[in-house]
């Protein structure tokens, strides 16, 4: 298993052994069996082979979990997503985003030692392949591939806690912990090495083009697409359009069909350039997006019941177009679907709840006497005004119409007020259907006696149990990308969905970026088109009339695309908008803009200094030759 730093930015010198590659032959389907010294690592092909998948390991679990899901645990990349304005969280996210963030802050200090784990792992590589018995052939593709790793992981630390000149310390060799001691090289410098190790590996003959239905190693067309992306941050933006179209010749495009994209069968197409490898094992080699985002009644084989910590962003959510007609689309507004939703807003949000309440009766019946009493209880902490905009037979069907004719990638993102989704039964032996309703009297399982159709059997046959977030007296909006569907997965906390890295959409949505600040808008809006006529958006042309507005657009494109996959947070930060996306909502939201129930999650912007992660506080006590970062109060 990856092992913690003890000392500043270093741990001690060790690899993790694996053993045992399936007929699957992903990456990361071995488990780890023993640890064995540098010295020894490196003596023989297994040996090299391993060590190698240790790198490799060292991608998951970027994300420190406490104070951002009901549990201590490292997560994957969907945790970013409450960092950024696509997603928010259920708890306070651990002061990071408060007036009381300060260096010390644990994910400043979890982040850190993350990327240098990584770093060093690949260092070792570096510098010990050469020597190992194997063919030279072999040796270069594994070096080349262990240098995107490391440009990976100083990309990730020069983009948060390098900005503004000053870069991060610098270690290209394997070191002793107490070796160090390095302060920070210029921001410059750490870019210029990035881009040095991709060239270095895009110049690699023995590296494969791609790793389409390969074993989800790093390719040239990985390398081409991280240096691209580099040179996009540094402005550099001719040679940053060179890549991406390089990417493409290397042989990957778009997955025909968004929605499947991002099952299990898919996640080696030709549009995943690289990719987090999980399986489901139970002792520690799948992925617990299921657990912490999935709504309550969803689960696996092994187990029910879902926490959904980690939510959809309502202005994310809002962002998705409406659809005039087949040339045409618009940007939603809620005031055209109800007249009455800034009036509602007068004295308190939540009189605009009224309008997300469920229906007391289908049929002229009532569904059952517990839920008109719940319904009315929230219908009396409201206006009276507000009250009388309850329909008792037809509110849901008034607040659907809102969801319809809209980006499809908005239905396969996310469970919407009053959708379906595939869910489990009470002991995870069967699939079921549930409605996302709200009020939710109870939480409880299609086959349970208190779910609706159970309590009353007059109701028709497409009325389906009302399925709930963890906390039922919630309405927010569920994460339905890679989400597992009834018993789609054997395990709900180690369940095998692959996280991308990097796919060819990220890839051609950067490309648009680069050409709109050269100018080219006609370029720019030919990229976002062939990532929109897959789900069937029209591209207009107003939304590319001038430099500004396509800048902006391109933007909302690729928080619409990558929702949950933990890209919209690193966007916000190089783009400096996260004040104006993520802090301007002050607080994580119901679906109806409402604050109430927020877990204690507040949005305080402290200045512009959070642009730039402060070194970690222990860091600089630990390492005097480091620089503390400005603007922040160690």
């Amino acid at each position: 298993m990856k092992k913690g730093f003890h000392t500043n930015i270093l741990c001690s010198l060790a690899v993790v052994l694996f053993v045992g590659m399936s007929a699957c032959n992903k990456i990361l389907e071995l488990s780890p069996n023993n640890r064995i010294s540098s010295g020894t690592m490196w003596t023989t092909e297994g040996l090299v082979d391993q060590g190698v998948i240790g790198v490799y390991y060292s991608l998951q679990r970027p994300v420190y979990s406490a104070g951002l899901i009901g549990a201590n645990a490292n997560i994957g990349y969907y945790g970013y997503e409450a960092f950024g304005m696509t997603g928010q969280g259920e708890y306070n996210l651990g002061n990071l985003f408060s007036s009381a963030v300060n260096p010390g802050n644990t994910y400043f200090s979890y982040h850190w030692k993350w990327c240098y784990d990584g770093i060093h792992r690949a260092n070792d590589a570096i510098a010990n392949i050469p020597n190992a018995p194997i063919d030279q052939e072999k040796k270069n593709r594994l070096v080349a591939e262990c240098k995107v790793l490391r440009a990976f992981f100083y990309m990730r630390l020069n983009e948060l806690y390098g900005r503004e000149g000053l870069g991060v310390p610098v270690y290209t060799e394997p070191i002793d912990p107490s070796e160090a001691n390095k302060g920070q090289s210029p921001e410059s410098e750490v870019w210029a090495l990035i881009i040095q190790d991709l060239t270095d590996a895009v110049n690699e003959p023995s590296l494969p083009n791609n790793q389409i239905q390969g074993e989800g190693r790093v390719s040239k067309g990985a390398a081409y697409a991280f240096r691209g992306r580099a040179y996009l941050l540094t402005n550099q933006y001719e040679k940053a359009t060179a890549d991406f179209a390089k990417v493409g010749e290397c042989g990957y495009k778009l997955f025909h069909d968004y929605r499947q994209l991002f099952k299990v069968a898919n996640e080696r197409c030709e549009e995943m350039i690289l990719s987090v490898q999980y399986i489901e094992e139970p002792t520690g080699y799948g992925t617990a997006l299921q657990k912490y985002c999935a709504a309550f009644q969803q689960g696996a084989l092994d187990s029910r019941g879902c926490w959904t910590d980690l939510q959809v962003a309502p202005a994310l959510v809002d962002l998705y177009e409406v659809i005039v007609d087949a040339n045409t689309v618009k940007p939603f507004s809620w005031s055209e679907y109800f007249p009455q939703w800034e009036s509602l807003s007068a004295g308190s949000t939540a009189n605009r709840k009224v309008l997300f309440l469920r229906d007391q009766k289908v049929n002229g019946m009532e569904v059952h006497s517990t839920i008109t009493k719940a319904i009315n209880n929230e219908l009396a902490k409201l206006s009276s005004g507000a009250q009388e905009l309850y329909l008792a037979e037809g509110n849901e069907a008034r607040l659907k119409t809102a969801y319809q004719n809209r980006d499809p990638r908005l239905g396969y993102n996310v469970v919407t007020p009053y959708s379906n989704f595939n869910g489990v039964n009470s002991n995870s032996t069967a699939a079921a259907t549930y409605t996302y309703r709200f009020p939710v009297t109870g939480k409880y399982y299609a086959d349970q006696t208190n779910a609706e159709p159970n309590l009353n059997r007059n109701l028709p046959a497409g009325y389906y149990t009302s399925g709930s977030c963890n906390a039922q007296a919630e309405f927010k909006y569920i994460h339905r990308k890679f989400v597992g569907e009834g018993l789609e997965y054997a395990r709900r906390e180690q369940n095998p969905v692959d996280e991308p890295i990097i796919r060819y959409a990220d890839v051609l949505l950067m490309w648009a970026e680069a050409l709109v600040e050269q100018g080219d808008l006609p370029g720019a809006m030919a990229k976002v088109k062939q990532v929109r006529d897959r789900v069937g958006m029209p591209t207009m042309a107003t939304s590319f009339a001038d430099k500004n507005t396509a800048r902006n657009y391109v933007r909302d494109e690729r928080r619409r695309e990558l929702i949950g996959e933990g890209i919209n947070f690193f966007d916000e930060m190089r783009w400096k908008t996260l004040k104006d996306t993520k802090f301007s909502e002050k607080f994580a939201k119901h679906v109806w803009e409402g604050t109430e129930n927020t877990g204690g999650t507040t949005y305080e912007w402290i200045g512009d200094q959070w642009y730039t992660w402060p070194v970690p506080k222990a860091e600089i006590e630990l390492n005097r030759n480091l620089t503390p970062t400005p603007g922040w109060v160690y």
